[in-house]
């Protein structure tokens, strides 16, 4: 493909709420923290989801970004078959790691938690969601690194390898701990060849930064 790929959608959470092309715009509120809880999904796109409330906090971060920028209104299921998903993180599941290794001292362990003990669990909650089926990748990166999923969804675009990919970072620890602080962002952004007619919804971002805090502070511009 010779021509640059498009952002064609946007889908971002943080400290202040949730936002995305989709239309959404969602603040967070006294008494619900970041990233909400089991009836947040209904409370911000008026309808449920059944799993949401068993989810992580990573999971329902990268969730809610993903829905925000309306992945599926914007691609056929067909089409989704054939999108990548490429979501890079440092934290990677350290929050649901020290939550159940917390646990592990109680007289019961945190099952449900296991689940989420592997840093590739929530793309796997965002594909099933929107039926995801191309290549899946979760990057860990570390600093400096910031850009790589969008950097690899570009790749794959440019090579003809897909003509959809949806690419994203999550970083989330719901408490801060030696070296590390507490956090809570997740961007997701879906690259289109030109060929499937979609508008951009953003120009491309400079190169040299982090293109998903660039999407991110668009949103909110």
């Amino acid at each position: 493909m010779s021509s640059r790929p498009l952002i064609a959608a946007i889908g971002a959470i943080d400290a202040e709420g949730i936002a995305g092309t989709a239309g959404v715009r969602f603040a967070w509120t006294a008494d619900t923290s970041v990233p909400g809880t089991g009836r947040t999904f209904r409370a911000v796109f008026g309808r449920s989801d059944e799993t949401f409330r068993r989810l992580d906090a990573t999971s329902r971060a990268l969730v809610l970004a993903a829905e925000a920028a309306g992945i599926t209104q914007l691609l056929p299921a067909a089409r989704r078959e054939q999108t990548a998903l490429i979501v890079e993180t440092s934290l990677g599941c350290l929050d649901a790691d020290l939550q159940f290794a917390q646990s592990l001292g109680a007289e019961m362990p945190d099952a449900p938690m296991f689940p989420y003990t592997l840093p590739s669990t929530c793309l796997g909650e965002v594909a099933l969601r929107h039926g995801l089926r191309g290549p899946t990748v979760c990057l860990s990166i570390g600093p400096g690194d910031q850009g790589s999923a969008f950097a690899e969804a570009a790749r794959l675009l440019a090579a003809g390898e897909v003509d959809a990919a949806v690419c994203g970072s999550v970083e989330v620890l719901t408490r801060s701990v030696p070296g590390a602080e507490a956090a809570c962002t997740a961007v997701i952004a879906l690259l289109v060849a030109p060929s499937l007619g979609l508008p951009a919804v953003a120009p491309w971002p400079a190169a040299g930064g982090d293109p998903f805090a660039a999407l991110r502070a668009l949103l909110r511009a």
